[in-house]
């Protein structure tokens, strides 16, 4: 049990060959005898008891683990930026951003994709900020222009190449070649 910590994890078990990923609470119950407690909200859950299982902690995910898997897809792609929809908030409290106070930030999702999806940008009490203006529609045109490479957080930018899965899974092509290409899960030690 060496490296596992009690708390929000994920254990991973084979199913039938299938590698079935579930999320909760681990809590240790005797460790000399190797036992914990797993409280999970899943609904169905596979017989465990006995079974050796994989533990893994954030930042990991299952998909992590599975995005090095010969069977997953990729698709090399030409990243585009996308158009965003834009609005400017103003935040309870101050930050401190390249030595300026900011209240006010723009947050930005991209239209009709991976709803959910935010970015926040600083606007500068000069009103400056890092991105193209919106048209008055609150649309900034090609404002998504970068995604995040799952396995090193690089950005894959518009104009550069990447691999996407299914899933809409990014990993720039220095991981793809790294990791993905020898099914390699050293990324995830630190």
């Amino acid at each position: 049990m060496e490296g596992v910590n009690e708390g929000s994890c994920f254990l991973l078990t084979s199913d039938k060959g299938v590698l079935i990923g579930l999320f909760g609470e681990l809590r240790f119950l005797q460790i000399a005898e190797r036992t914990a407690m797993f409280h999970t909200t899943e609904e169905s859950m596979p017989e465990v008891l006995g079974r050796e299982l994989t533990y893994l902690k954030e930042p990991w995910k299952p998909h992590h683990i599975w995005m090095v898997d010969p069977r997953w897809t990729w698709k090399r792609t030409l990243y585009q930026a996308k158009d965003v929809i834009s609005r400017t908030i103003r935040d309870n409290k101050v930050s401190i951003v390249d030595g300026q106070e900011v209240w006010d930030w723009i947050e930005i999702k991209r239209l009709a994709e991976k709803a959910g999806d935010s970015r926040y940008y600083p606007v500068f009490p000069d009103g400056r900020t890092t991105l193209p203006p919106a048209g008055p529609d609150g649309v900034i045109k090609g404002g998504w222009d970068h995604e995040h490479c799952e396995l090193c957080e690089a950005h894959v930018d518009a104009g550069k190449y990447g691999y996407v899965d299914p899933g809409e899974h990014w990993v720039c092509e220095a991981c793809y070649g790294k990791y993905v290409v020898n099914h390699d899960l050293s990324f995830m030690n630190p």
